[in-house]
């Protein structure tokens, strides 16, 4: 019975995984549409808008509250706004394979910020965990730099940024945890995100053309109402009710997920270099899996 419980839970977490690595290439096709601060003001706008619609027919529509509002903006900010402008940004330079790899690299930055910042005392393993990430992203983006290729290589550092604001927000949500953030958050989370995107998108690229086009709406409707409303809901029910190992174990397939559909739509090719920065960082989950094993410790994307 619990095994059956157990992958009654994994199951939708594991839908919505494969949503999250679908939406590589999708944002990728999106960009022949609209700008990348266009394409991320409109994901999070439609997200806001179906969520409120959803919340407020079960019922369950209400503001933040005071100590969850510093947590909103964070998630809002961090892991939604500036990481999905960078990572649409790069997007333009780098293969939606790649780019979600290198993104989804948190572990670089979340493991030593949680030493220089929340004081956690980590183990051998965590530092090792931390030691082949590094590694891993060094393969990845050393292509960039021999021969040197100015495009790529700002495209890879904005990827690296993405992640870090990502991982920023990490620590801040693990440095408060004893306020939970649910899925009646995510209308704010959303619409909040989706303001400085609008406004920076329409100072830079104008007033939203793209909305006349109707190849850009079933782009819109997959990253926003299905890869960010639905996704988070979910994303934020499993995790509460899975092991943190189950739930980074399940974050790394994003990146495979993300690759194996770039190479069939855009014929990404699975370089000796790609498939070993992939392997070294999924060591590095191993690695940081088994010392959450010993002594847990929460290291999972929010």
């Amino acid at each position: 019975m619990i095994r059956q419980s157990t992958l009654r839970n994994f199951l939708p977490l594991a839908g919505a995984v494969m949503i999250w690595g679908g939406n590589w290439p999708v944002m990728k096709l999106g960009l022949a549409h609209m700008s990348p601060l266009w394409l991320a003001a409109s994901r999070f706008g439609s997200a806001a808008l179906i969520s409120v619609l959803v919340l407020a027919l079960l019922g369950r529509l209400r503001l933040p509250t005071r100590q969850e509002w510093p947590l909103v903006l964070g998630v809002a900010l961090l892991q939604m706004g500036a990481f999905t402008a960078l990572a649409l940004w790069a997007l333009q330079y780098v293969a939606p394979g790649r780019a979600s790899v290198i993104a989804y690299a948190t572990s670089i930055w979340v493991i030593p910020l949680s030493s220089l910042v929340l004081k956690e005392r980590l183990s051998a393993a965590q530092w090792l965990a931390t030691g082949l990430s590094y590694a891993g992203i060094g393969v990845i983006v050393a292509p960039a730099f021999s021969p040197w290729q100015a495009q790529a290589a700002v495209g890879l550092l904005m990827l690296l940024g993405a992640s870090f604001a990502w991982a920023c927000n990490i620590i801040q949500l693990r440095g408060r945890r004893h306020v939970r953030l649910g899925a009646d958050m995510i209308p704010w989370q959303t619409a909040i995100a989706t303001v400085p995107l609008a406004a920076l998108a329409w100072l830079r690229d104008g007033a939203p053309a793209f909305l006349a086009v109707p190849d850009a709406w079933p782009v819109i409707l997959y990253t926003g109402p299905l890869a960010t409303a639905l996704t988070f809901i979910v994303v934020l029910g499993m995790t509460q009710k899975l092991p943190p190992v189950a739930t980074s174990i399940a974050m790394l397939c994003v990146p495979v997920i993300g690759l194996v559909v770039s190479s069939v739509v855009f014929h990404e090719r699975i370089s000796p270099d790609l498939a070993l920065g992939l392997g070294l960082i999924a060591l590095s989950v191993a690695a940081s899996a088994a010392a959450r094993l010993k002594r847990p410790l929460a290291l999972r994307p929010s």
